[in-house]
């Protein structure tokens, strides 16, 4: 019967001490290591949410292509994380002479697939960030109306990211950006959807 006792007495202390650590959503002190004191949880409204976190972009938008001085539409995916007190980037960009982009498989077309390395600043209603990297570059270059020469080379992107934030891990924002090669150069903008995995708890 002791025994039985002692584990019911465990079972209510382990249960209350579960409680309260969900009621309150914040981890003590001691257990925080460097980088999550210089990233630290914060709350708005009734949510935590992680300084810090990884974000994702979805971006549309248009661009000038500098070797031929024409318009171009541009697409891009891009995913962005923290290590430790560095920010990366990796994705793949989109852009051609047609509004429909990859879905009519125009005859000139540019894609690239990036990494970089940026600096970021957030608060409650913003997220600022610029990458800068290398990518892989491949041109589509017409050779006739009918044949396209496919180019690979390395080249650079560029981008600087401008997020209002509605809620704090959810946003929409302007992204002006660059990519650099040896045969289809871009300068452009575009409309980007910001998703954050911020969210820790309810407070």
């Amino acid at each position: 019967m002791k025994l039985i006792h002692l584990i019911y007495i465990l079972l209510f202390f382990v249960i209350s001490a579960n409680c309260q650590e969900e009621q309150t959503g914040f981890r003590s002190t001691s257990e925080l290591s460097k980088w999550d004191k210089m990233f630290p949880e914060v709350k708005y409204g009734s949510n935590i949410y992680k300084k810090g976190s990884n974000w994702f972009t979805f971006g549309y938008g248009q661009a000038l292509h500098l070797n031929k001085n024409i318009r171009n539409y541009n697409l891009q995916l891009a995913f962005h994380w923290r290590y430790k007190a560095m920010y990366f980037n990796a994705g793949w960009h989109h852009a051609s002479y047609s509004p429909k982009l990859f879905l009519s498989r125009p005859m000139e077309q540019l894609n690239d697939i990036f990494g970089g390395g940026g600096i970021r600043f957030e608060d409650r209603w913003y997220n600022f960030a610029f990458f800068i990297g290398p990518s892989l570059a491949i041109a589509w270059i017409p050779q006739s109306n009918v044949l396209s020469k496919i180019y690979y080379q390395l080249g650079a992107v560029t981008e600087i990211q401008m997020t209002f934030k509605y809620f704090y891990d959810l946003g929409i924002g302007t992204s002006i950006y660059g990519s650099f090669n040896k045969r289809y150069q871009v300068l452009g903008f575009r409309v980007h959807f910001y998703f954050s995995n911020a969210f820790v708890t309810k407070y």
